[in-house]
């Protein structure tokens, strides 16, 4: 176990960064100095670490007019839409949006995957339009 002061000291000296940057020395750290090149993480804190983003992404889904509208499994696919890609980039999908203002989810569901976003996640991509498509949640296939 570390001294209180041997925490003080090196909470000092390092300096806390939120975000990762790279050192004098270009190793990718955060927080106190942590190198994230050699961190690892167990899965408890990875599930922890996605669960509080999942929260995020579902607060900043709720602020959409529509999102009320949507049963349990269309919100499932905002929510892991925009964890995914950030808000600003979700937004990008105006189209979407569009459409599921209007209720319009055979079309959310086409704009979905006519996006450059699809091509690059896939068989994510096919699963999730159909859940939208069908409002219910979508089979787990290879």
């Amino acid at each position: 176990m570390s001294s209180p002061e041997l925490l003080e000291s090196v909470k000092r000296h390092e300096g806390y960064r939120s975000r990762a940057y790279q050192d004098s020395v270009g190793v990718w750290t955060i927080g106190y100095g942590t190198n994230l090149q050699e961190l690892e993480v167990d899965s408890g804190t990875a599930t922890l670490w996605l669960l509080q983003k999942l929260k995020e992404s579902a607060t900043l889904a709720g602020g959409f007019p529509w999102w009320n509208d949507l049963n349990g499994a269309r919100k499932d696919v905002i929510v892991e839409m925009i964890y995914n890609m950030g808000l600003p980039r979700f937004g990008g999908f105006k189209n979407m949006l569009r459409a599921l203002a209007e209720k319009n989810f055979d079309k959310a569901a086409a704009e979905m995957l006519d996006s450059k976003w699809a091509a690059q996640v896939g068989k994510r991509a096919d699963r999730l339009a159909q859940q939208m498509l069908s409002g219910e949640y979508a089979a787990w296939g290879e």
